[in-house]
């Protein structure tokens, strides 16, 4: 494995493109990586990893390298995938061509040259009914095989005897899988990981959505002049990807205190957040309590580890590391895996809310601490000036001595939060009047 620094583009300054905004700034750039060819180990894999440096634009960014076969876990790093020409023409007529869209050849599809009729190559031909207008997406990076995707349309109610002609003209070579790696310390030594996919060809919402909101992100934290923790975001394609870095980076995974995985979040629909293993863990409480203030047609939803979309959550909360490691989407959506999953269903503004949401995450984790009580009995709160007009926030009025009775040292700022059912920014700004008042003591770590 290789590694090279990237500090960004202008000299490691921020990006000199004009500022969009930042909803607009990230559908700009999902929308220049949807038409690359973006598959495990590609050219095109590469140069978007190159463009996302830039996208950051400050340093800290690193583009790894791994060796074509080396062994990483119990996985093999794939050899890259080069396509010089692949096209099928059914009837005379030209339905599938690599040239025009990338989901038209099944992902490592082997060479091949085509010749005869419809009926002996269908079991290599992938459409969708439900979309018939739609180019699905197929792979077969392990189990090697050859065949296309195409539009429904274009292939029913053909006979088996059509002429069917094509051509498969790729090579498999011996570079390296990119992957890429943005890190910011902190000073606590301890690690908060965000891990985003940049695979998929021509497709947005999966996965590159979320590697966006990763991306500004990025931006966001690396502006803030200080950091309890620090802040590691991966640019991996799926799996093998997240894979072969941890294989090469056990130290920074053993430094990793929480971590998160984001796709699927830029078309309209309300979040849902794929729990941990441990389910009930700091991260997942930050998260369900932060998405309180994001709630879209009644209650956030959520749902158990592995059970709503699988991910790469399996590597960092699976065996060996078992790092708590929930999942924020907005899944289902009827586009995921075709051509349908392009720009046109991403939505600015669901991207922004996405960081909102990560952000505030973030933010809750860098200022949580556990309170821990200097008073006995309940507290004169007026005499402190921490009395709560009912009339100005009746939810945090009615709970305050339920907040006195979690004052132990035992639960942090987003377990009181979370348990009290209250927002968490109000529990975090009343707790820090308490501490001013020095009613209560501020403790990194939950009291023996």
């Amino acid at each position: 494995m290789t590694v090279i620094s990237h500090a960004g583009d202008a000299g490691g300054q921020m990006s000199t493109r004009p500022d969009l905004g930042a909803g607009r700034r990230m559908h700009d750039m999902l929308t220049r990586l949807w038409p690359m060819h973006r598959t495990i180990n590609c050219d095109d894999l590469d140069k978007a990893i190159a463009m996302c440096g830039d996208y950051i634009g400050v340093p800290g960014f690193k583009f790894h390298a791994f060796d074509t076969g080396s062994e990483v876990m119990t996985w093999i790093v794939p050899e890259r995938y080069h396509v010089e020409e692949a096209w099928l023409e059914v009837g005379g007529r030209r339905i599938a061509d690599f040239a025009e869209n990338p989901l038209h050849l099944l992902s490592y599809s082997l060479p091949k040259e085509i010749s005869g009729t419809l009926g002996e190559f269908r079991e290599h031909i992938w459409s969708r009914a439900d979309l018939p207008d739609a180019i699905p997406w197929e792979f077969k990076y392990y189990e090697r095989s050859w065949g296309f995707c195409v539009r429904h349309n274009d292939i029913d109610g053909l006979a088996d005897d059509t002429p069917v002609r094509g051509r498969i003209d790729v090579r498999f070579g011996h570079e390296p899988m990119g992957a890429g790696e943005f890190y910011l310390p902190g000073e606590s030594g301890e690690d908060i990981l965000f891990l985003t996919n940049i695979c998929h060809p021509g497709q947005v919402n999966d996965s590159i959505a979320g590697l966006v909101v990763g991306l500004e992100m990025a931006r966001m934290v690396a502006a803030e002049e200080t950091r309890k923790y620090g802040f590691r975001l991966l640019i991996v394609p799926e799996t093998i990807g997240t894979i072969a870095w941890a294989h090469h980076n056990e130290s920074a995974l053993a430094r990793t205190k929480h971590a998160w995985f984001c796709e699927m979040v830029g078309h309209d629909n309300s979040f849902i957040l794929q729990l941990s293993r441990q389910e009930d863990t700091l991260i997942d409480r930050a998260f369900l309590s932060v998405l309180r203030q994001h709630r879209r047609h009644g209650q956030e939803r959520t749902g158990p580890f592995r059970q709503v979309v699988a991910s790469d959550e399996m590597i960092t909360n699976g065996p060996g590391y078992d790092i708590p490691t929930p999942s924020l989407t907005r899944w289902p959506y009827g586009e995921y895996h075709t051509s349908d999953d392009n720009p046109g269903i991403i939505k600015p503004g669901n991207l922004e809310e996405a960081l909102d949401v990560c952000m505030d995450v973030w933010q809750a984790l860098e200022t949580d601490y556990y309170p821990r009580r200097r008073f006995k009995g309940p507290v004169m709160l007026s005499r402190y000036g921490l009395w709560v007009d009912w009339r100005e926030d009746r939810e945090l009025n009615l709970k305050t001595e339920a907040i006195m009775l979690n004052l132990e040292g035992d639960k942090s700022v987003i377990d009181i939060a979370y348990e009290l059912d209250l927002p968490l920014a109000a529990v975090r700004n009343y707790l820090d009047r308490f501490l001013q008042a020095e009613l209560i003591e501020r403790l990194d770590a939950p009291a023996a």
